[in-house]
C-alpha cells in the first residue's frame, strides 16, 4: 500500500514538473540571441562610456548579437560605426534631454514583466517605475524636467492596432518620478469644440521648447490625428488629421512623422509638416514603409530604425534627407531607438 502511494506520488510530482516545464516553455518570450550567438559573434570596436559622452553623441538601444545585446549604447555622431560604448542599463526604447534619460526595459521569465528606469548623465538610475503593459514610445522635454511613456496595454475595449490592444500615455516629471498624468484624463478639443470618445488612444509624445507644450497621436473611430497638449492646463488640440508618432523638429517649426497612404502590410510613409503653413511633404528620399518614431538629426535629416529585411530580425538606423538632392542612407549598424545628444 505504501509502494503504491509513493509511486502515485512520483508520477504526480513527475506530471506536476512537466506542466511546469512546459508552461514556462509556452508562456517565456523565446531569446532572440542565444548564449552561444552571444559568444561567437563579431567584435564591435569598444569604447570608454565617459569617452564617447563627452562629445555629441547617439544614444540607442544595441542590436548587434554579442555580450552587449539590448544594452543602452553610445556612439559618436560624427563616426557612429567607428566604434561604440555600452552601459549596463538594458532598454526596448530609449529617451534622453536636459541630463535624464528613459530606459523602458522587459524581464522576461515565465510571466514578462515591463518597467521604466530614469537615469542620469552618468548612466546612474534615479527612479523605477512599473509599467501596465509592453514598451512602444518614449521621449523627453528639452529641459530634462517631463517625460512621456506609451505602452501598449490589453484587456480595453478599444484597440490601437487591434481589438485586444490599447495604448497608455503617461506624463511624468522626472526629477521626482512622479505620473503627473495619463493623456486620456486631458480635456480634447477639435474645432474648439468638446471632443471626447471611449476609444480615445493616445500615443507618440513630442515636446515642445518650452518643456510644457507637446504633440502626439490621437487615434479614435480609426482615425488618427496630431493633437498638441499642454501639461499645466491639461488640455489638447486637434490640430491635423492622418499623423502617426510625430517628432518635432529642433527648431520647433516642423513636425516630422509616419502617415497612412494605403492599406495591408505597408501602410505608412513620411512626412513633414510645417506648423506655420500647416503644408505637408512627403520625405521622398524614402519610399518603404516603416513603423517607427523618428528623431532629427539636425535641421534637415531625421533617423529612424529599419529591419534589414521583412524576415529579419536585425535592425539598423539609417539617415534621410527632408528635402531634395540627397538619398536616405544607413547611419548606425545594428541598432535602433536612437537619440540626439549633442
Amino acid at each position: 500500500m505504501f509502494a503504491s502511494t509513493r509511486n502515485r506520488l512520483a508520477i504526480a510530482t513527475l506530471v506536476v514538473a512537466a506542466t511546469v516545464g512546459l508552461a514556462y516553455t509556452l508562456a517565456r518570450p523565446a531569446d532572440p540571441v542565444s548564449s552561444e550567438a552571444r559568444r561567437t559573434a563579431p567584435a564591435i570596436p569598444v569604447a570608454d562610456v565617459h569617452s564617447v559622452a563627452a562629445a555629441p553623441h547617439l544614444l540607442f538601444r544595441h542590436a548587434a548579437i554579442d555580450a552587449n545585446y539590448n544594452h543602452l549604447a553610445l556612439a559618436p555622431i560624427d563616426a557612429p560605426n567607428a566604434r561604440r560604448a555600452a552601459t549596463p542599463l538594458e532598454c526596448e526604447r530609449v529617451a534622453f534631454a536636459g541630463g535624464r534619460g528613459i530606459c523602458l526595459q522587459a524581464s522576461r521569465g515565465i510571466l514578462t514583466t515591463f518597467g521604466a528606469v530614469v537615469f542620469d548623465d552618468a548612466f546612474q538610475r534615479l527612479h523605477a517605475l512599473k509599467l501596465d503593459g509592453s514598451p512602444s514610445r518614449t521621449r523627453i522635454s528639452p529641459d530634462g524636467r517631463l517625460g512621456a511613456i506609451t505602452v501598449f496595454v490589453t484587456g480595453r475595449e478599444h484597440g490601437y492596432s487591434s481589438g485586444s490592444f490599447s495604448t497608455k500615455t503617461t506624463i511624468l516629471d522626472l526629477t521626482t518620478g512622479a505620473v503627473l498624468g495619463d493623456l486620456e484624463q486631458f480635456a480634447t478639443t477639435r474645432g474648439g469644440q468638446p471632443f471626447k470618445a471611449a476609444d480615445f488612444n493616445f500615443w507618440g509624445v513630442t515636446f515642445a521648447d518650452d518643456s510644457n507644450s507637446f504633440f502626439a497621436s490621437l487615434k479614435t473611430a480609426n482615425q488618427t490625428y496630431l493633437v498638441r497638449g499642454d501639461v499645466r492646463a491639461r488640455t489638447l488640440m486637434v490640430m491635423h488629421d492622418n499623423v502617426e508618432c510625430p517628432a518635432l523638429s529642433p527648431d520647433n517649426r516642423r513636425v516630422a512623422y509616419k502617415k497612412r497612404v494605403g492599406s495591408g502590410l505597408a501602410p505608412w510613409r513620411f512626412y513633414v509638416l510645417d506648423l506655420e503653413t500647416m503644408i505637408e511633404r512627403p520625405i521622398a528620399a524614402e519610399t518603404r514603409s516603416i513603423d517607427d518614431q523618428l528623431e532629427w538629426l539636425d535641421d534637415s535629416h531625421v533617423l529612424y530604425g529599419v529591419h534589414r529585411s521583412s524576415q529579419s530580425a536585425m535592425m539598423d538606423v539609417w539617415v534621410a534627407p527632408i528635402g531634395a538632392g540627397e538619398t536616405a542612407h544607413p547611419f548606425l549598424a545594428d541598432a535602433e531607438s536612437p537619440v540626439v545628444v549633442r
